[in-house]
């Protein structure tokens, strides 16, 4: 009897322990997130380097010569029109002076000379003065006409001068650079502050002159930078390149994004025709050295990986292709340490993933199998 009873017994314990041995090598249930296959349409697009720029960078030149008597500040944020710079016009008030007198003496060398013609003409009909004298009084008229004239423009002149020497802003904008400094005598063309447009930004990026067509049907680009990502609208297309680099510029507007003025940023450019395929998270995709593969879960939650081919991405999502359909699903976190066949608890988010708790069917199984076993 002992016998009898005691093969079924190691037979019962044998399969208990294998068993166990199975349980143990494929481990708990993981946590997991999940993710649908789903179509949808891509364009394969290239990220490109790019600088925001102003649409205004200027340097401001003295437009009369003498000495720099007062200048803003570096770093100063200054309206159109303000006075940014003021040059020494006392030179230019002294000169003014001097104009202002010649004309006075032309005006009135001119006002005897026109006289001069009224009384002759009436003379002349009486033949009191003859026709060659009428003409050279006529002639000295008309030179006293073009005197003042000349007097009056070289006055006009000066005051213009005078009004270079007080240098304004030819836009909103902030003081960059101070080129002269004050006390410093500048000759009319020499740069004294550097302005640059703040209110009115763009981005310069440079793409490949193949993009040309697929930019041409676009109207706004994603663009991205340690300050963020948004979406920038084209500006401006500028399809000419050098032959060493055959890249074209592309200018963005850039006014509604706080970012600085020579900031790196990159740019996404459709570099081929758009497409429907099958999508999904990147975080899904598994890289090994002999392949890439997902991990898809099954009706029973029990991991299968499958090896797939990698396409064209866009943002986070990328083509896939291999033995999937769509509406699988795809394990998108947790998937570093999952084993094929491994049941799985999946979790509605990622801190539901971490701390083991949230909602989800293969959850529930694992509590209520749990519960089961207490009992």
């Amino acid at each position: 009897m002992k016998r009898v009873f005691i093969k079924p017994l190691s037979l019962f314990c044998t399969i208990l322990l294998s068993s166990s041995a199975i349980h143990a090598q494929q481990g708990p249930p993981a946590n997991v997130n999940i993710a649908q296959i789903k179509k949808t349409i891509l364009s394969p697009v290239s990220w490109v380097s790019g600088t925001v720029v102003a649409h205004n960078n200027s340097n401001i030149a003295a437009e009369v010569s003498g000495r720099l008597i007062s200048l803003v500040e570096l770093g100063a944020q200054v309206k159109k029109n303000q006075i940014i710079a003021q040059i020494d016009d006392r030179r230019l008030k002294l000169q003014r002076l001097e104009q202002q007198a010649n004309v006075e003496n032309a005006q009135a060398k001119l006002t005897f000379e026109l006289s001069e013609v009224r009384r002759k003409k009436s003379l002349i009909s009486k033949k009191l003065v003859s026709q060659t004298e009428l003409d050279e009084t006529l002639s000295k008229k008309n030179i006293a006409q073009g005197l003042l004239s000349a007097v009056k423009a070289r006055l006009a002149q000066t005051d213009q001068d005078l009004e270079y020497t007080k240098l304004k802003a030819p836009f909103d904008g902030i003081i960059s650079q101070r080129l002269s400094n004050e006390g410093e005598y500048v000759d009319s063309g020499n740069a004294i502050v550097r302005i640059v447009e703040t209110a009115n930004l763009e981005a310069s990026i440079f793409t490949p002159l193949t993009a040309y067509q697929y930019l041409k049907q676009s109207t706004s680009l994603a663009v991205r930078s340690p300050f963020g990502t948004g979406l920038a609208k084209i500006k401006a297309l500028i399809p000419v390149a050098d032959s060493r680099s055959h890249l074209m510029e592309v200018r963005l507007d850039m006014t509604n994004f706080d970012w600085p003025i020579g900031l790196n940023i990159t740019a996404a450019v459709a570099v081929g025709e758009s497409k429907e395929v099958l999508a999904i998270p990147r975080d899904a995709l598994v890289l090994r050295r002999n392949g890439t593969t997902v991990f898809r879960i099954d009706d029973k939650n029990t991991a299968q990986q499958i090896d797939v081919l990698v396409g064209m991405g866009e943002g986070e999502l990328v083509e896939i292709t291999g033995n999937i359909n769509e509406g699988d699903r795809i394990v998108i976190r947790g998937a570093e340490r999952l084993r094929i066949g491994q049941t799985v608890n999946i979790k509605t988010n990622n801190q539901a993933l971490i701390s083991g708790n949230g909602s989800g069917n293969g959850s529930d199984n694992s509590s209520n199998n749990n519960e089961s076993n207490k009992q």
